[in-house]
């Protein structure tokens, strides 16, 4: 009886290891890396000195990351609907990624297109794996990808969710429209 239980078990295990090789697969990415971002207070006063955000906003950042806690800043998914300067401007600057005190570095260069677009940052997560609709992620401090969701979701109207791959705890109920609070959330 215990052979026949371990026989099943390892069966199991072994179609969840087929299946999430398979959906990493569909995986695009657009690049990789690590980053590693300053203090909270001195992101604020960078994106306070280039005078390109209304103070509403600002303060709505702040209140964000009080009620986020510690992880807001460094845990972000942030979309970037099309190429466009502005656009890719706005999101280094108010996600923190241009910041002086923020250190990059590429582990995969970029690769993307414009025919790519939208694509997803996933920062402080791992992209593990997509199935059904629903990205699958796993929490790695530090960690930066890039993917395109131009296959998965490429008008942003399928309600596309954002899971922990270990718990399958809800981070994003649709990535087009925002995340729980403790992920910095952004569309660009």
């Amino acid at each position: 009886m215990r052979w026949l239980l371990l026989i099943v078990l390892a069966g199991g295990l072994f179609n969840l290891a087929t299946q999430t090789a398979m959906a990493q697969q569909n995986i695009e990415t657009c690049a990789t890396g690590t980053i590693t971002f300053g203090p909270f207070a001195q992101h604020i006063a960078e994106i306070r000195k280039a005078h390109r955000y209304e103070p509403a906003e600002i303060n709505k950042l702040i209140a964000d990351q009080r009620a986020g806690g510690p992880d807001f800043f460094s845990t972000q998914v942030v979309i970037k609907e099309e190429q466009s300067g502005s656009g890719t401007f706005d999101l280094n600057m108010f996600q923190g990624f241009s910041d002086p005190q923020a250190k990059y570095d590429s582990v995969e260069k970029w690769h993307c297109e414009h025919d790519d677009y939208p694509v997803a940052y996933f920062v402080g997560f791992k992209v593990s794996a997509i199935s059904d609709g629903t990205i699958l992620v796993s929490r790695e401090k530090g960690t930066v990808n890039v993917i395109s969701l131009k296959k998965l979701d490429p008008g942003l109207d399928k309600h596309t969710n954002v899971k922990d791959f270990a718990t399958h705890e809800v981070l994003c109920r649709d990535i087009a429209t925002g995340c729980i609070k403790t992920i910095f959330y952004g569309r660009y």
